[in-house]
């Protein structure tokens, strides 16, 4: 009773704000606002209740969305966060690379939890496919490169590299044997001499993948779809878009910390190119971010802490990697970075989550700005040199909620700070893994 009360309220007040131009809101997008792990996954999940379709525009398997229902852990790689709603209908952008046995292998999975299949679930038949040669390039690079970025070894920045070179393939050539044929025999010869006289590894004649990805596409057919077609069908129909982002904003191709950053446009721009918003416009983009900061991989992070209070968050938050299950660093809130994200995201409020972790702490502090070659600097822009960035900070009375009540003064304080500087409302907080451990503040509109 209390989520359709707070879920009506979302959708609802913007259809009183709007009542002169007779519509209410029907796109909303829920995006990373840090180097994600943010707790996208539960949000996406709970605001799905009241949505059509949830719409995943970017990335691959390498993201770990989290969701707890009743004390039951659900982690989603590929498939959308609005699947534990038969209701919702699921949409894979043609943004988004798939991998398809790691799909199906998902899938499989999922619907030992709940009800899944073509009616609720679609992939775009132009979404490009992570082959084996990919993966193991992917593998390749990141076991012999002399500069470490990270990676999940998953064949995902490969994958979108043979998209930009035009020779991916895409889910519909999985449905051809003859498409697939040509499309592999696309740069095949460049590949063999890769994998043989540079790298030294085995890799699959072109038969053998042929035979492996068209085994894959007869499984998977019945969910293949015009997903472009289809939002642009749904949204005519006045259904409710959400939009659901991996990774977060500071790992884009274009606008993260590059080098060290995803393969895709995690940022609001990657669900134009990604997804698209036929004849409509983003009219909510929630950016989600941790009351404190994480990083999995290398890259710069100013407030990271390698001290015992910066494991103790890690051990707190249970900070490991859904997907790659590696420990995550950990740092204070860090407001110049999220005054970034805001601005080249146009996010529109913002989604504090895990305050639970922070409770109790001996200290609790916010970096409001950097100190970079002897001036004060407040937003992260790109030019900045982030390893050079000395953070300022500002100390706050720790909090000891147990989040049953009103939030305690030196709570608010905390949460009030964060929009003050940030220059839009913390609209959600969130104490917990599961659904109805999350806050809508009255606010919020």
């Amino acid at each position: 009773m209390v989520l359709d009360t707070v879920l009506t309220i979302i959708f609802v007040n913007y259809q009183t704000s709007n009542e002169v131009k007779g519509a209410c809101m029907q796109t909303m997008a829920i995006i990373g606002a840090q180097w994600g792990d943010e707790g996208k996954g539960k949000l996406t999940d709970l605001l799905a209740e009241k949505c059509d379709l949830v719409v995943r525009y970017q990335g691959g398997h390498n993201a770990g969305h989290t969701i707890w229902v009743n004390g039951q852990k659900t982690v989603l790689h590929v498939i959308p966060s609005g699947v534990l709603h038969p209701h919702c209908l699921s949409v894979i952008g043609h943004g988004v690379v798939l991998e398809p046995e790691n799909f199906l292998t998902e899938l499989a999975r999922i619907k030992q939890v709940t009800k899944v299949s073509p009616d609720n679930l679609k992939i775009s038949s132009t979404a490009t496919v992570i082959t084996s040669y990919h993966k193991l390039l992917d593998a390749a690079r990141e076991a012999q490169g002399s500069e470490k970025i990270g990676t999940t070894g998953k064949g995902i920045g490969p994958a979108y590299e043979a998209k930009v070179s035009r020779r991916a393939i895409k889910v519909k050539d999985l449905l051809d044997k003859d498409t697939l044929v040509r499309r592999l025999s696309n740069g095949y010869a460049e590949k063999a001499i890769i994998f043989k006289h540079l790298y030294q590894i085995d890799f699959p004649t072109i038969e053998q993948e042929v035979e492996r990805l068209y085994r894959f596409g007869e499984t998977l057919k019945d969910y293949v779809t015009d997903s472009f077609g289809l939002i642009d069908q749904k949204l005519s129909q006045g259904k409710r878009v959400l939009y659901e982002g991996a990774q977060g904003i500071l790992l884009d191709i274009d606008y993260g910390t590059y080098p060290y950053v995803t393969s895709s446009s995690t940022a609001a721009s990657g669900i134009f190119t990604g997804a698209g918003i036929p004849h409509h416009k983003l009219e909510e983009v929630i950016g989600v971010a941790k009351a404190y900061t994480t990083r999995v991989g290398e890259g710069p992070f100013p407030t990271e802490l390698h001290d015992e209070m910066g494991t103790l968050i890690q051990q707190k938050g249970n900070e490991i990697g859904a997907t790659t299950g590696r420990k995550r660093r950990c740092g204070w809130i860090d407001i110049p970075l999220l005054r970034y994200a805001v601005k080249c995201s146009q996010l529109s409020s913002i989604a504090l989550t895990k305050l639970d972790i922070l409770c109790g702490l001996s200290e609790l502090k916010v970096c409001y700005a950097y100190e970079v070659n002897g001036k004060t600097v407040d937003c992260a822009y790109p030019g900045i040199n982030l390893y050079n960035a000395k953070p300022l900070f500002k100390d706050f009375k720790p909090f000891n909620d147990d989040f049953t009540g009103k939030p305690s003064q030196e709570l608010q304080n905390y949460i009030n700070f964060i929009q003050e500087a940030v220059g839009i409302p913390v609209g959600i907080y969130a104490y917990g893994p599961d659904r109805n451990q999350i806050v809508f503040r009255k606010d919020y509109f």
